[in-house]
């Protein structure tokens, strides 16, 4: 996600932006790098990146970057939990707690769609805010294109939650949309939503 943020842009018909890497084959669609997982380790295991990632290089484990690790051993008994319970409880934080809390989905996102996303947020029970345009409003990039749609919803404590399309995005939205994840993201940091 870094790496792609940190080469945002943005196409006027709304489609990837190429990486710029030589390593796409012909033929392949344009924009899509299949070796974006050999460049990131690369990224992320060079010493100036775990320098500033904190990697503590100097331990006896192996601490070399990869995308795949049998570190975590996952159980797929809970594959199937879910996650509503989590999300109660993060809700109920409040006062200095509270917290900040972005569900955002690609709206052309053909693994979790915005449906599916829409779907158990209602399950929260919460209902969106009627203050204001607060409810179902499009937001605009930096180059005057729509970005997506917001949603701020009430919640029972100062915690705010809200839910952000990005439009033109699949499911990895940084890749598909640098600029427009990068927005979403300061806005995110500034405790704010997409204008």
């Amino acid at each position: 996600m870094l790496r792609a943020l940190g080469r945002a842009g943005d196409r006027a018909d709304g489609g990837i932006v190429p990486s710029g890497s030589s390593n796409v084959p012909s033929g392949s669609a344009a924009g899509y790098d299949p070796c974006v997982d050999d460049e990131t380790a690369v990224y992320l295991n060079t010493p100036a990146v775990q320098a500033a990632l904190h990697v503590d290089t100097g331990a006896t484990i192996n601490r070399a970057w990869s995308d795949c690790s049998n570190t975590l051993q996952y159980s797929r008994q809970d594959l199937l939990t879910s996650m509503l319970p989590v999300y109660h409880k993060l809700l109920a934080q409040d006062g200095p707690d509270a917290l900040h809390i972005y569900v955002f989905s690609g709206d052309v996102d053909g693994i979790v769609p915005v449906t599916g996303t829409r779907m158990w947020l209602d399950r929260l029970g919460l209902n969106a805010s009627s203050s204001g345009n607060k409810a179902w409003k499009s937001w605009t990039t930096a180059v005057g294109q729509v970005g997506g749609y917001t949603t701020e919803y009430v919640t029972p404590t100062a915690t705010n939650f809200t839910f952000v399309t990005v439009r033109n995005a699949g499911h990895m939205v940084p890749a598909a949309q640098p600029s427009r994840a990068l927005e979403m993201f300061q806005a995110f940091l500034a405790r704010t939503v997409p204008q």
